[in-house]
């Protein structure tokens, strides 16, 4: 099969490395962030999967139905049931009939859950600290409002270009 060129040379607008692409930047320190905090909390057994669900629940400071922590977490319900099942087998979580609709089991802390969510949330915030440490206040600012607004953009546009 044969590539077809484009009849004209690439504006200066259209980046030709992939490394140059700002999706593959944000990728790229994502994935350099996420392994800070995996090699801190290596020795806990914790993973991006099994700390995060905990973090959700912490801050939600309540019991969430498997949907919705699912929701919270961008992932299908039925990709959290792996996961939920670790943390309940190390007594970090456990499930309660929704009074509501005892059909419905919600998701709730046990007490070393929480003292393990608030444990990650301390830890995480230091990681941040140091990583950050290089840029003024003004540039955290910067960048937090234009990530909320890409973050926007994303949730409200659902897939773009479906």
């Amino acid at each position: 099969m044969q590539t077809k060129l484009p009849a004209s040379p690439p504006s200066s607008h259209e980046p030709l490395q992939p490394h140059s692409r700002f999706g593959f930047l944000l990728g790229s320190v994502y994935r350099q962030w996420r392994r800070q905090i995996d090699l801190n909390f290596k020795d806990l057994g914790l993973s991006d999967a099994t700390r995060m669900p905990l973090l959700v629940l912490h801050v939600q400071n309540q019991a969430l139905r498997q949907k919705d922590l699912a929701q919270a977490l961008y992932l299908d319900s039925s990709s959290l049931v792996r996961v939920l099942a670790q943390l309940q087998k190390a007594q970090l979580v456990q499930w309660d009939f929704d009074p509501a609709d005892r059909r419905t089991k919600r998701i709730a802390l046990t007490p070393a859950g929480r003292k393990a969510a608030a444990l990650i949330l301390e830890k995480s915030m230091e990681i941040e600290q140091t990583i950050l440490a290089d840029l003024s206040a003004n540039e955290i600012q910067v960048t937090r409002q234009a990530l909320e607004k890409i973050s926007g953009r994303l949730e409200s546009a659902g897939q773009i270009n479906k």
